[in-house]
């Protein structure tokens, strides 16, 4: 594959986006305005796009895989996310739909076969959590975590938080649970040494910016969340959790795991034996690489 402004695709614009990635963005954008019967074009999927093929491209040229091809597999990875205006529906997995979305795109603007399957195969991979994926499922599982650390990350966190019709609420801040944790252990977590080099930067800036945030909140008389540090199975959760119920009583708290589609699931819940509140969230559990 050529060079990016010089591929198979044509010229790029003015604006640097080629015309493949022009016709991918209306779609991804319709789609994704679809799903949510919104009237107003939505950004938010095509944005993260951008995001890791960016990032994609940077890890190919200091980790040595094709630059241009490291790009549209960044492009492509979520493109099936929405697709026919429909979120996670169906048994066909989002990887599957984003494959078909690069074949149907592939032949109209002469992107090369072997281009193609080696893109294809990478986010089949990651679907898959092959043991030994090529470089290049290496270089996209990078950079699509990569995304969410750092400044950057946190403010699409909220951003994105923002567009589903959520403020800041209890749900959400017990969620930070998530981020926090994935945080302490992205370095550990990621596939090639560029991009753990990068995480060892970016997790600090999200470990400090979310702290932070508590403590403002906290310091405002809006909300009280304590953040501890909480070994399950072998691993260090950081569980972010109300100093107490809204009644006053303290919380029990509950961490199972169990089996998902994707990944091994971590279950934590809170609950109040005094007034019923119970709140439960889940998430992958961080595969531990080194």
């Amino acid at each position: 594959m050529k060079k990016r402004g010089d591929t198979d695709t044509g010229k790029s614009t003015a604006g640097g986006a080629t015309p493949l990635e022009i016709t991918l963005c209306k779609r991804v954008r319709a789609e994704e305005a679809q799903s949510g019967e919104r009237d107003w074009v939505a950004d938010s999927l095509w944005d993260h796009l951008v995001r890791v093929a960016n990032l994609a491209e940077r890890l190919g040229r200091a980790e040595g895989v094709d630059p241009a091809v490291c790009r549209l597999a960044g492009l492509f990875h979520d493109a099936g996310k929405f697709a026919r205006g429909q979120y996670h529906q169906g048994d066909v997995p989002e990887e599957d739909r984003a494959v078909a979305v690069l074949e149907e795109l592939a032949g109209p603007f002469g992107l090369p076969r072997h281009s193609v399957e080696m893109v294809s195969e990478a986010i089949l991979q990651l679907y898959r959590d092959d043991p030994e994926p090529i470089d290049l499922a290496r270089v996209l599982f990078d950079a699509d975590n990569l995304d969410k650390l750092g400044p950057l990350g946190v403010a699409n966190y909220f951003v994105k938080t923002g567009l589903r019709g959520r403020g800041i609420s209890e749900r959400l801040l017990s969620k930070l649970t998530i981020e926090l944790t994935y945080a302490r252990h992205a370095p550990r977590c990621l596939a090639t040494p560029t991009g753990r080099e990068i995480a060892r930067r970016r997790a600090p800036q999200t470990v400090r910016f979310l702290l932070d945030l508590l403590e403002a909140l906290r310091q405002d008389g809006l909300y009280d969340f304590r953040v501890e540090q909480v070994i399950f199975d072998d691993l260090i959760l950081d569980v972010v959790a109300m100093a107490a119920c809204r009644c006053g009583a303290p919380t029990k708290r509950r961490i199972w795991q169990v089996p998902g589609i994707k990944c091994s699931e971590i279950h934590l819940e809170h609950a109040c034996a005094d007034c019923g509140w119970r709140q439960e969230i889940r998430f992958c559990r961080p595969r531990l690489m080194s």
